[in-house]
This record gives C-alpha cells, structure tokens and sequence, in this order.
C-alpha cells in the first residue's frame, strides 16, 4: 500500500522551536502517511486501529506511542477515538539525546531500531498526569510569538514528558506493585465522597491497614499519597464539571470541597498545570 509523506515545514515555523501539539478530537480514518519528523501520540480516548506497513494492533484509552521519521503509519475502525499529536521536529529532538538515553525505558520507547513500535500502557492516573503536561507544552508552544521565555518552557516540559513516558513504561514492566482489594476499596470510598476533603485517618480507618502501608501502597500503584491522591480525584471531577456546566469557578469549588476558591485554584494549578479558567478555555475554544 503505498503512503505519502508530510514535512516539518507544514507544521513548524522557521526559526522557531519545532514542538507542536494537535489534539484530533475526533480522528479520522487516515491512510498511511509517513513524517520527516518525530511523532509522540497520546490516546486520550476511544478506540481505533493503527495500521502499519506490514502490521496493526487495536489502539484504546491510555496508550502512547512513538512514530519516528520514515515509519509510514495510519488510522482506521474509528470508535470515538481522540488522540493528542505532539510533532517534534529534528531539532528539538536531538539536543539532549545523550542524556535520555542514561533514563530507563527512554532507548526502547524512543530509540527502537528494530522496526517495533512500542505500545506504552498506562493507568487513568498516568494518563491524566500525561495529558496534564501536553496540555502545557500546547499552550507554551502556541505563544512562542510572544516571547517571555514561551519556547524554553515548551521544550523544558517536552522533556519532562519523554522521562515520564519512559518512567511509566519502565514501572509498567517491573511489576513492582501487585494489585491490592483493600486499596480498590479505598479508592471506591474516595469516588463515594468526591465532594469533601478526607483526612488520612478516615482512610486507614476505612482501609484496615496502618497508616505506613497504606501510603506505601497508594506511591506503588499510583505516585501519590492517599491524601494527594484523592485531591487530585477531586480536581478531576472539578475538570468535568468545568467543560459540561456553566457554572462559575466558585461554585465548582464548593462542590467539590474546596470551601476557599484561592485555595482551590492553587491545588487546580498544582495537578493540571494550568489556572481553571486556562483549562476551560483550552478545551471549550473553537479550533481550526
């Protein structure tokens, strides 16, 4: 089947930084096409095939793989999936290649000579914290024009993000952390009280572990401390309510317990790298 090739001259401006984030919501079926350019592609959601020249493997929510230059790829059996595209020009990718290379995971997500393309799986807390970071070099990258440090910024958290998605698929082999029912049960009672603060001790007490391993597992199976953990809930629900109500950041704070909507905009800023207002606006604007 033969494939076209696009350029980074019909993404990237000259002289300029060559990142760019495109979030396809919806994909579409796309015939195989190749890149002159790198491509990190984030499944945010839905489902879809990704066709390769001699292969093709089911795409679903929290998948990320990496397209390097050449590599002809497309979409097909399209189900609602929507994807963030970062492209990622020669340049940019070659500057610190000697140092992520050191980083486990980096060489065989990133670097794969072999003709594979690794699927890298992740959890929704994973996923979230992945989509948090595009979301950031997206707008950093999209003010470059503008200066105050814009393109620096951009490729500081392009580069947080290849060590994270290296990190993620390093965790993800080691099998360090084995799945815990007490913890499901934790975290089912964090869903039942999204709308309030819980303390630590009415965690251990709901768990019926001790405080230690509590936290202990909470880190192996997510990153975060239970009480982190359940703000970072918390503010995922605020995320929800942000993009399908209109009501005013104020309001959202309350319903999800955060009786001071400073304090609320801090911990909003803290998990998705972005003011509540940012993040509405990101998602809501009409694109092109």
């Amino acid at each position: 089947m033969s494939s076209f090739t696009l350029s980074e001259s019909m993404f990237f401006r000259e002289n300029r930084l060559p990142i760019k984030v495109l979030l396809r919501d919806p994909e579409i079926p796309f015939s195989l096409h190749s890149h002159d350019f790198y491509e990190l592609v984030v499944v945010v959601s839905g489902k879809g095939t990704h066709l390769l020249a001699n292969d093709s493997r089911h795409l679903q929510e929290g998948m990320v793989f990496f397209i390097k230059p050449g590599t002809a790829h497309g979409y097909a059996d399209i189900n609602n999936l929507v994807l963030y595209n970062v492209l990622i020009g020669r340049k940019a990718m070659s500057g610190h290649f000697s140092d992520l290379s050191e980083v486990s995971g980096f060489q065989e997500v990133f670097l794969q000579n072999s003709g594979e393309i690794p699927l890298v799986r992740m959890n929704c807390h994973q996923l979230a914290e992945i989509i948090a970071l595009v979301s950031a070099i997206k707008e950093e990258s999209e003010k470059q024009d503008y200066g105050n440090g814009a393109s620096a910024m951009a490729y500081s958290k392009l580069l947080q993000l290849l060590i994270l998605v290296s990190r993620f698929h390093t965790s993800r082999k080691g099998g360090v952390f084995q799945p815990d029912q007490r913890l499901e049960q934790v975290i089912a009672f964090m869903e039942q009280h999204i709308d309030r603060s819980l303390s630590l001790e009415e965690l251990v007490a709901h768990s019926n572990m001790s405080a230690s391993t509590l936290n202990r597992q909470f880190k192996l199976s997510t990153g975060w401390s239970p009480v982190d953990f359940h703000i970072h809930r918390r503010i995922a629900f605020a995320s929800t309510l942000l993009l399908t109500t209109n009501l005013s950041i104020e309001r959202i704070s309350e319903k999800t317990g955060f009786s001071d909507a400073n304090y609320f905009a801090r911990q909003f800023r803290n998990h998705m790298q972005m003011s509540p207002r940012q993040y509405k606006q990101l998602w809501t604007s009409p694109r092109p």
